[in-house]
């Protein structure tokens, strides 16, 4: 298999509603679909065809980096479709893992996620956390709070990425789309630049180290909006996570997060009755308990007070789940595994 057949990979790919190609030289091509890894060809890729193909789709500078530094994270439009690609080195040559965006960024209400998420619209400034694991639909679920946001108040959004997925049009907002490389050299060098860009809403690829959270925090507690993902399983991880990454000021980043925090959405994808996925997800919304549940270190309490907070919009991913099942949207197999991975996460803690 050449490097012309790529193409044509990633056109099937698309056309069977894959989620992501994964490539490499030696190898079949695979797809996930519904979250099921399966091959799309008995044809193993040639040696040269990542090459070539890297050459038509990426420029010389991208190229150079991919070679000093053996993996690249970037995104591009082939055959109408915009992907994220993921590339690294493997035994000796190239490997690819190519993300598929949706042709269009998918309105809120079509995304399956909670009610609450629509009031998060109202939000002026404080902090918004997606958690998930990889191939969750975060990215997702943010872009289509931000295009909501795009149509419906005048702003100037400013998104921090790695690399740049969904690309926005701008309507209402002034929107400053800016990657991780090209555009500035860290998440905290990024951070300190939109600080001084007059941003009404920031959204931050991934928090991925204390300083990033830090100025995060500063902004938030300064009048913007800050939007983030974090690669956790549930609401309570992710408070945990932060606070894990200040050492010795744990107390000051408790009273920081529960200053700003205004929600944490936790997401999964999981296998729909009727093929493709369906969203699952857990809503913790900042009211007041929540918040001293923080303050004070006691996230052990936050699920119990998640469970009781119906009212406000929250609900436990279990809750999601059975829902979900309620409304015949996923089989009982699906719920049964989905409950018994939560109980898991449950005793890890």
């Amino acid at each position: 298999m050449e490097a012309a057949d790529l193409v044509n990979i990633f056109t099937e790919g698309c056309v069977r509603g894959a989620s992501d190609i994964h490539l490499a030289a030696g190898q079949r091509p695979f797809l996930r679909l519904d979250g099921e890894m399966m091959p799309l060809s008995e044809d193993c890729l040639a040696e040269n065809a990542l090459g070539d193909f890297f050459a038509s789709v990426l420029t010389e500078k991208e190229r150079t980096r991919l070679s000093r530094e053996n993996s690249l994270d970037v995104s591009f439009t082939l055959a109408g479709r915009r992907c994220r690609a993921h590339a690294y080195r493997m035994g000796g040559s190239t490997a690819l893992a190519l993300r598929l965006l949706p042709r269009e960024i998918p309105p809120l209400a079509d995304l399956g996620a909670p009610p609450v998420v629509e009031s998060l619209l109202a939000a002026r400034d404080g902090l918004i956390l997606v958690g998930g694991r990889t191939g969750s639909g975060k990215s997702t679920t943010l872009a289509a709070l931000i295009e909501e946001m795009n149509v419906r108040r005048a702003a100037h959004i400013v998104t921090l990425e790695d690399p740049v997925e969904y690309e926005f049009l701008p309507k209402r907002c002034f929107i400053s789309q800016r990657a991780l490389g090209r555009d500035f050299a860290s998440f905290p060098a990024g951070l300190h630049d939109a600080l001084r860009e007059d941003p009404d809403v920031i959204f931050i690829g991934e928090l991925r180290e204390a300083e990033t959270v830090r100025i995060a925090l500063q902004a938030a507690e300064s009048g913007c909006l800050v939007l983030a993902t974090l690669h956790t399983r549930d609401a309570a991880e992710a408070v945990l996570r932060i606070e894990g990454m200040f050492p010795g000021e744990e107390a000051q980043v408790r009273s920081q997060l529960s200053f700003v925090l205004r929600a944490v959405l936790s997401q999964r994808l999981l296998r729909a009755a009727a093929g493709g996925r369906v969203l699952a997800t857990e809503a913790l919304v900042a009211i007041p308990a929540v918040r001293n549940l923080i303050r004070t270190g006691k996230v052990a309490q936050i699920r119990s007070a998640v469970l009781a907070g119906g009212a406000s919009g929250m609900q436990t991913m279990a809750q999601s789940v059975e829902a979900l099942l309620r409304a015949q949207r996923i089989t009982r197999e699906v719920k049964e595994q989905a409950l018994a991975d939560l109980d898991g996460v449950l005793r890890e803690r």
